[in-house]
C-alpha cells in the first residue's frame, strides 16, 4: 500500500517536473489538441485515442501504440503526448489498472523508458 502510494508520488513528481521544465506548463495534459481553425491537430488525436483506449480497458494497446509512434517519429509533440498519458494512466485507480493488466509500477517505468528514448533521463 505504502509503496504504491509512493510509487504514485513519484510518477506525479516526474511528469509534473518534465512538463514544467520541458514545455512551460504546470500541468501534464496536451495543449493544443485544435489549430487556429479548430481542427484537431495530430497530436490532439493522438492523444484523445490513447486516453479513450485508457477509458476501455486497452492500457496495453495504448502504451504499445505510443511506443510505435515515437520510434516512428520522435517529435517533441510527441513527449508531450506521454506525459499525458502516463498522467492519465497514473489517475486510475489501482482496481481498475489491475483489471487490465497494468499496475503503478509499469507506468513508473514506461514513463523511464520515454525519458530514455528521448534522452533526457538525467533531468
Amino acid at each position: 500500500m505504502f509503496e504504491n502510494d509512493y510509487i504514485i508520488k513519484q510518477i506525479n513528481i516526474m511528469v509534473k517536473f518534465l512538463a514544467g521544465v520541458l514545455f512551460n506548463k504546470d500541468t501534464t495534459e496536451c495543449s493544443n489538441i485544435k489549430d487556429e481553425n479548430g481542427n484537431i491537430t495530430g497530436k490532439g488525436k493522438t492523444c484523445i485515442i490513447l486516453r479513450k483506449l485508457v477509458d476501455e480497458g486497452k492500457i496495453n494497446e495504448a502504451e504499445n501504440l505510443l511506443f510505435s509512434e515515437i520510434e516512428k517519429n520522435k517529435d517533441i509533440e510527441l513527449l508531450e503526448v506521454a506525459l499525458d498519458f502516463y498522467g492519465y494512466l497514473n489517475e486510475k485507480e489501482d482496481n481498475f489498472l489491475e483489471e487490465n493488466g497494468f499496475s503503478h509500477q509499469e507506468i513508473l517505468e514506461g514513463l523511464q523508458d520515454i525519458q530514455k528514448m528521448y534522452n533526457i533521463e538525467e533531468i
